[in-house]
């Protein structure tokens, strides 16, 4: 159990840094490091950002500093100038002021703005009711102070992505009584938003830090962001610090040579310009509630993107050609095929080589309680049938045979799907349905919360699978990924197609110009 030392001065004779560590180490199996020798400041008042390619020690060191694994003999952490010794304990960290918002923090669903707010902090009275009215005050001039404009009575489910975010950092930041606040940890707060809501939110942790003296540690993985927003950046690769740097010294290719440790010299992989004249996927008068009359078609082999503002309705459009229950209305013809857009099963359109990889990769894409061989046979079951039952010995053999081919790092098909990493996950859900060999392949957001080094595996895999006469559906807000790797991109405004690019007209610019001059023309 960890023992917190009095405050002291920094080692180093220094100012003291809301969290400092030194020689941080832990090894799950001998012989193997996860974290070597880790020495990193987090000042107060700024923003640091830690990056690192997956499996490269980032998760380890948060769970250590929240006290869910201990670190080796020999680790020092610092909290504010108090030094903790051994394993942090949940009500040691809180007492030396560690605050955490975790990846897939979120707010319940079905419950106000103040309930959640309050959960495990609710002030009740002697007869043990609570003080509606004081806590109403209470959240409510929290809310004002920073500037968070949302009803009090209002479900979560409703809110925008950015503000259900900016909750969830200040209800890690409420105090009670004497508590301080004396550095904020961020694992990956962004993963799950979108370009714009992410900007709105580290700007305004940015200012959040200034104004309260709290030091923050951001763990991130957008490199633009990271460089725009941060006012420091530390790299761990294979355990250890290996660059730290002031952001506004970094550009984005020096910042890839740190993670990866080489030159990216060829981050997007080489394609030859694709313009099928045999249409795979037919899309004619696609509508639903945000979406109107959308057509576009994919050819053989073809990579085409649809993108547009956040909320244009662009992300919508996978779901209605895809899933029954999205309720849309037009025509949709795969490979000659008509399917029936509310009747027609998920199941039937995989049947008829239809598959989508939807962005909700831990709800909706991966079953993470299950192993990893279960998870790629799921849709494959019937071909492991043997003498009326399942072989698996069989699905173990093409299991370990499909991950060594999609690059899974470890290609364990006994692991469960939570102990891999974002990005070789994203590469198991990609592995599962194309080793289904469909005639289309939608993705929606293809590399999110994905680190740099994985992003360019995965795009390899899509640009080879192209030349081998897949049809790929890429749908995503990242521009300048959408300009590298398709043939053709749709660009939707107000959830109506606007432009469609291609050629020397396929550029980062071009898209970004026309989505938002796209959704101006609508507007006029």
């Amino acid at each position: 159990m960890a023992q917190v030392t009095n405050p002291q001065e920094a080692p180093d004779g220094g100012l003291t840094p809301a969290i400092r560590l030194r020689d941080l180490r832990k090894t799950y199996v001998e012989g193997v490091p996860v974290l070597e020798g880790v020495d990193l400041d987090v000042p107060h008042g700024q923003v640091t950002a830690l990056v690192g390619a997956n499996g490269s020690g980032k998760s380890t060191l948060v769970k250590i500093l929240s006290g869910y694994h201990a670190p080796d003999r020999g680790s020092r952490i610092w909290i504010d100038g108090a030094e903790i010794e051994g394993q942090i304990a949940p009500a040691a960290a809180r007492d030396a002021g560690l605050r955490f918002v975790h990846q897939d923090a979120r707010l319940v669903s079905g419950v106000s703005v103040l309930d959640n707010m309050l959960v495990g902090a609710y002030h009740t009275g002697i007869s043990g009711r609570v003080h509606w009215r004081s806590e109403r005050r209470s959240v409510q001039a929290l809310l004002d102070r920073w500037r968070i404009e949302v009803a009090l009575d209002a479900d979560p489910s409703n809110l925008p992505l950015a503000t259900v975010s900016k909750l969830a950092v200040l209800r890690a930041l409420r105090t009670e009584g004497d508590e301080k606040i004396s550095a904020l940890i961020l694992d990956e707060p962004t993963a799950a938003l979108g370009n714009d809501d992410s900007h709105n939110l580290l700007t305004w942790v940015r200012e959040l830090a200034a104004r309260e003296r709290v030091g923050v540690l951001f763990i991130g993985h957008r490199l633009p962001e990271i460089l725009s927003l941060a006012d420091r950046v530390a790299v761990l690769r294979a355990g250890r610090i290996v660059a730290e740097e002031a952001a506004g010294e970094l550009d984005e290719a020096r910042l890839v040579h740190h993670v990866v440790g080489t030159e990216i010299a060829q981050f997007y992989p080489d394609r030859e310009e694709r313009r099928s004249v045999e249409p795979v996927l037919t899309v004619t008068g696609l509508g639903g509630a945000k979406v109107h009359d959308v057509d576009l078609h994919v050819g053989k082999g073809e990579v085409v993107g649809i993108t547009g503002l956040a909320g244009s309705g662009f992300e919508d459009i996978p779901y209605l050609v895809v899933d029954p229950s999205a309720r849309a209305r037009g025509e949709v013809t795969i490979d000659g095929h008509k399917i029936n857009l509310r009747r027609t099963t998920i199941a039937r359109r995989g049947e008829l080589g239809l598959v989508l990889v939807p962005a909700d990769r831990k709800n909706k894409a991966l079953a993470v309680d299950l192993t990893l061989r279960e998870n790629l046979v799921l849709p494959r079951l019937r071909s492991f049938l043997r003498r009326g039952g399942l072989s698996r010995a069989a699905e173990h053999t093409d299991s370990i045979q499909v991950l060594k081919r999609f690059g899974v790092r470890p290609p364990d098909s006994r692991l469960a799907a939570s102990s891999l990493s974002g990005g070789n996950q994203q590469k198991v859900v990609l592995a599962k349905w194309m080793s289904t060999r469909p005639q289309v392949l939608i993705i929606h957001e293809p590399t999110q919360g994905v680190d740099v080094g994985a992003k360019s595996e995965i795009f390899a895999l899509l640009a080879e699978s192209a030349s081998q006469g897949l049809s790929t559906v890429l749908v995503s807000v990242e521009y300048e990924d959408l300009a590298h790797l398709c043939d053709r991109v749709y660009v939707v405004g107000e959830g109506r197609i606007v432009a469609e690019l291609s050629g020397a007209q396929l550029t980062t610019e071009a898209i970004t110009a026309t989505a938002l001059m796209g959704t101006e023309r609508r507007k006029a």
